[in-house]
């Protein structure tokens, strides 16, 4: 199979396939709207994994399984030889998604009541995932310049956890904002929670999608040591478009932390895997690599089409500098509409974005989110739409 810009242009309808991109938006919003909000991508996955959810499927027994070597194998080769991280088998843990493992590791590391550390704007379960469970959610809020790029406020993120914070949580790189957080600033981020005596969880499914080489730095490099209080959770859901078929990992030389989220999960009984999910997800370690080394450099023209289209339709909008991931962060406030203006008016013209305030209500107020993991054809298309609802709307 040749992954280049014919396969990633290809049309592909998604509709009636109980997708919640298409068919969600339409039942719950309204028909023909074009969606660019969910973080899933309108391109076919890599023949290679379709290969193996058909030979699976093939077989006419779908009864419980169990997670074989090879799955883990496959995954810690794929860290490796991508990010160089160098983990053992023992320092894994299949689970369910990354949103699970974000609660389960709230519930296991804290107790009601403590206060849990995230960085807004951010996605949206950062927040819910502590307020559920009846923990205190403390922000410290982005630094953003004039261009539009964030950084780390690390003075009073140093105050915030010098008052007693049990748990921080880090989005590496950052969605929405496009950041792909430098070694040093991870390196600061660790030492302020190590002295502080804070546990630092980073989600990191979005590492697969970075743009300049080698700048992806997961945090798990920072400390070898086997009592580092950090963990990771990723998947390959996001990098290779499965996310529908649910599996993700934690990983952790802590033993101890490793063992408190999954006694957890134990408990609950979010454990267990999906048999197609293991097919899928072994199949995209193993021979995924060359549809994501076409993928980039198709993102990448995507990212270019983005920023180009949308400086000449709407001059006044900031885009935040994609760093790493496939979404776009808009600051349209210089049009003077509210996150629930630019929704109504967008939902009128015809395509559905995600809407700021989803990420922190405060800091997101008037910004949009695009995804442009599509063909290059469906975000002009959204863009078109987008200048005529804003410039209609603006005041």
């Amino acid at each position: 199979m040749k992954y280049d810009t014919a396969f990633f242009d290809g049309p592909v309808d998604r509709c009636c396939t109980a997708c919640e991109k298409w068919d969600g938006l339409w039942k719950n919003k309204q028909d023909g709207l074009l969606p660019m909000w969910v973080a899933d991508m309108d391109i076919r996955c890599a023949q290679e994994i379709v290969d193996a959810l058909q030979a699976r499927a093939g077989h006419p027994v779908y009864g419980y399984t169990y997670q074989r070597e090879s799955g883990v194998e496959a995954m810690l080769d794929f860290y490796r030889r991508r990010h160089g991280l160098q983990l053992e088998k023992d320092e894994q843990a299949t689970i369910p998604c990354v949103v699970t493992g974000m609660k389960a590791a709230i519930l296991s590391l804290t107790e009601p009541g403590d206060s849990i550390l995230i960085q807004p704007p951010v996605y949206g379960p950062f927040f819910t995932s502590a307020q559920v469970n009846g923990r205190k959610v403390v922000k410290n809020t982005l630094l953003r310049d004039d261009a539009g790029r964030y950084s780390i406020n690390f003075a009073q993120l140093e105050a915030q956890l010098s008052a007693g914070v049990k748990l921080m949580m880090i989005c590496n790189p950052h969605n929405p904002v496009g950041r792909a957080w430098s070694r040093e600033e991870l390196e600061t981020i660790y030492q302020l929670c190590k002295h502080y005596g804070t546990t630092l969880i980073s989600d990191e499914i979005h590492s697969g999608f970075v743009y300049d080489k080698d700048a992806f730095t997961s945090v798990l490099l920072l400390d070898t040591a086997k009592d580092a209080k950090i963990a990771v959770l990723t998947s390959a859901t996001k990098t290779f478009n499965i996310a529908g078929l649910r599996q993700a990992v934690l990983l952790t030389r802590n033993q101890a932390i490793k063992t408190a989220i999954t006694t957890f999960m134990d408990h609950v009984g979010a454990f267990g895997v999906n048999i197609f999910a293991l097919e899928a997800t072994e199949a995209a370690y193993r021979h995924g690599d060359a549809w994501l080394e076409g993928l980039l450099p198709y993102l990448d023209e995507a990212r270019a089409l983005l920023r180009r289209e949308l400086t000449a339709r709407l001059p006044k909008a900031v885009l935040s500098p994609i760093e790493a991931t496939y979404m776009g962060w808009i600051d349209l406030r210089a049009y003077g509409l509210s996150c629930k203006e630019l929704m109504d008016a967008t939902y009128a013209e015809g395509v559905a974005f995600s809407e700021g305030s989803f990420f922190d209500s405060e800091s997101g107020d008037g910004f949009l989110r695009i995804n442009f993991a599509c063909p290059h054809s469906q975000t002009l298309k959204a863009l078109e739409l987008l200048e005529r609802a804003v410039k209609k709307h603006a005041r």
